[in-house]
């Protein structure tokens, strides 16, 4: 019997590997069937990934940026369709690779500024806001070479926003910014921290920095099997199911209702800075409010209003949550409400065309793949809404 036990030993350890491995080709298998790929999604993975890692590198004023010449498939949990996305070698996000400092004659250069909504990653180029525009204007002016500089980064705030327009777009003296902040600034509010208008109590660490997982972890995330069972773990924890759970009427440690004043002068004097930044290029401006699927004039503290949203209205809701870990659901709304606000504000004062696409976009559920980011439609809304004011910008302007 003493004999018998390595080898039992050896065919117990050999069943579980086969098992597992019959696991993980048949999780892979249904997965590719069903059009989901026979590969893990980008939004599946942890920042801490080697395919996460490979799209992002450092750059010393904004913190990252896209990587050169890359292509990756793009990609959103609420969007059954991956998107085919690539970078130039300046790591915009491009289908073309001859971006050049030096504009040639009858090019008209139009940038778009912005965190995740404007990268619009899991939209393919033409299906993306940016790109979309792009097109309209080539059927509009089909005399002149219309190029589009999405520089759309993820995560993007005002502050990086600031670089990102001055030393890595401005270089190649667009025409026209078109600039779409907001959202993103509202995680700098964070009541236990010190609020400092560079934003640095809130990047307080390098960018790509992540705090790696132990040997274990990092073999099993390998795993298209373990990474969903674990996804699903994770959503389950954080599911929102009941309104008592979503901290509506301020309830809840270290959360606040209303965006502080010290944040409001912060974000209101980062875009007049970027607007001074493009002008100082000779480039003309547009800002835009900022579009979202919840509705922030209602008053989201009222049972009623959450009960009678979309059953996507109240999934998006724990996004919103998560998100934001200095605010509540009331004080998000707040947040954007006075932001969109501040922008149609400093549009008046600095006299340059707005597009005010929070009233414009409905709250509606085809608009958008969750609380801010765009389908389709919504992204083809989006560009529509901005086309009138950038071609009446090139009509009456003595651009190339």
């Amino acid at each position: 019997m003493k004999g018998k036990t390595p080898h039992l030993f050896i065919y117990s350890v050999v069943s579980i590997i086969v098992l597992l491995g019959a696991i993980e080709l048949t999780t892979r298998t249904i997965s590719w069937l069903s059009g989901n790929g026979f590969t893990l999604s980008l939004h599946e993975l942890d920042p801490y990934d080697r395919r996460i890692k490979d799209i992002y590198q450092w750059h010393p004023f904004t913190g990252f940026t896209f990587k050169p010449n890359i292509r990756f498939a793009g990609s959103h949990p609420n969007q059954e369709k991956k998107s085919a996305r690539s970078t130039d070698k300046h790591g915009f996000l491009s289908r073309n690779n001859d971006l050049e400092y030096r504009k040639p004659p009858n090019e008209i250069r139009i940038a778009t500024i912005g965190g995740s909504t404007t990268a619009s990653i899991n939209l393919e180029y033409d299906q993306n806001w940016p790109g979309y525009i792009g097109n309209l204007l080539k059927d509009e002016f089909p005399a002149k070479d219309i190029r589009v500089i999405n520089a759309g980064t993820p995560g993007f705030d005002t502050a990086q926003g600031i670089g990102n327009l001055a030393l890595r777009v401005m270089p190649f003296n667009p025409d026209i910014v078109i600039i779409y902040h907001a959202y993103n600034d509202l995680k700098a509010i964070r009541p236990n921290r010190t609020f400092r208008p560079d934003y640095s109590h809130l990047h307080t660490a390098p960018y790509g920095e992540h705090k790696e997982p132990h040997l274990l972890i990092k073999l099993l995330n390998n795993s298209m099997f373990y990474v969903r069972m674990r996804n699903s773990y994770r959503e389950h924890k954080n599911a929102v199911d009941k309104y008592e759970q979503l901290n509506l009427r301020g309830k809840g440690k270290n959360r606040l209702s209303h965006v502080p004043q010290e944040a409001l002068e912060t974000f209101k004097q980062n875009i007049r800075r970027m607007i001074a930044i493009a002008r100082a290029g000779n480039a003309k401006v547009i800002l835009s409010t900022f579009a979202s699927l919840h509705n922030p004039k209602l008053d989201w503290s009222q049972p009623e209003t959450f009960h009678s949203s979309s059953e996507f209205q109240k999934r998006c809701l724990g996004g919103i949550i998560h998100f934001n870990p200095g605010l509540n659901v009331e004080g998000v709304f707040d947040g954007l409400s006075r932001y969109n606000a501040l922008l149609r504000e400093v549009a008046a004062q600095e006299k340059c065309s707005l597009v005010d696409n929070a009233n414009l976009i409905p709250h509606e559920d085809q608009y958008f793949v969750d609380r801010v980011h765009f389908s389709n439609l919504g992204a083809r809304r989006m560009a529509l809404n901005l086309f009138p004011a950038v071609a009446d910008l090139m009509r009456g302007s003595n651009l190339n």
